[in-house]
């Protein structure tokens, strides 16, 4: 275990005058903690999101307190499931269906974590991608190339993903940073795809009770979305009008704060 962290996230009702107290206990599986953004590492920025989202508990009156510990899955850190309340997979700079031993190590813990534990499975991006690839999804290389900055997505007609994500509104759009070539190009058996893009066709995963997972980034600001498109650049992966498209988007509003909401409530059990 590399850290541990308390975090409070108030959420009360607007009738409520002395909310009980919630204690959930998530871990944070680092997949690429060498990584190091301008804002911190993938650990660092879901803290900050979580710090800077509260959760409106619908149907309590209570203050939920996040205790989290981060583990470096990549030299084989992991948590006990029944430790936790929750479980989130970060991003990563490596390819999900690849199969380095620390990656199949990582998906054989998520089919654990699934199938026998009641801890609760977050994903963002490459955590999107793993945990589709260990239920039984498709994940491969984007023929329609990188989905870079902020990007619109499209939620599932008066389905879950307007009871996941009442801040979408009437439009039934979530707006969110997105950074990747690889995708999930086949949901596993029976998930619930709640989300989908121009170019991704399951940008979002529910299974009630068990699994959340977005292809996008919540937890970039725009100074790490920002700096991350330059690196694309840089790298030569975006060509100069992609480059340039991206860089006119990046600092569009969007809903990452509102996923950091979600994922308070599907980790209280809201939804």
């Amino acid at each position: 275990m590399e850290m541990s962290a308390s975090i409070s996230l108030e959420s009360r009702l607007s009738n409520a005058t002395s909310p009980s107290c919630k204690r959930l206990r998530l871990a944070i599986l680092e997949t690429d903690p060498e990584l190091v953004t301008v804002c911190g590492t993938f650990a660092d920025l879901f803290k900050q999101l979580f710090t800077n989202s509260t959760t409106e508990a619908e149907e309590r009156a209570e203050k939920v307190v996040l205790d989290i510990a981060t583990f470096n899955v990549v030299k084989g850190s992991y948590p006990e499931p029944d430790d936790f309340d929750g479980i989130l997979v970060t991003g990563s700079r490596a390819t999900a269906f690849d199969n380095d031993p620390w990656i199949l190590k990582l998906v054989e813990y998520i089919k654990r974590v699934h199938d026998s534990s009641s801890a609760r499975l977050v994903g963002i991006c490459f955590g999107h991608q793993v945990i589709a690839r260990a239920l039984g999804g498709v994940v491969e290389e984007n023929s329609a190339g990188w989905e870079i900055s902020v990007t619109k997505l499209r939620l599932d007609d008066g389905g879950q993903g307007a009871k996941l994500f009442p801040e979408a509104g009437a439009e039934g759009e979530l707006r969110l940073q997105q950074l990747h070539r690889d995708h999930v190009a086949m949901p596993p058996p029976g998930m619930h795809v709640f989300a989908t893009s121009e170019r991704s066709p399951v940008q979002g995963l529910y299974e009630e009770g068990k699994v959340l997972t977005l292809q996008g980034h919540p937890e970039f600001n725009e100074a790490v979305a920002r700096s991350s498109v330059e690196v694309q650049i840089v790298s030569g992966n975006l060509s100069e009008a992609e480059g340039k498209d991206a860089l006119a988007r990046v600092a569009i509003q969007n809903h990452g704060a509102d996923v950091g909401k979600a994922v308070v409530r599907f980790l209280t059990g809201v939804v």
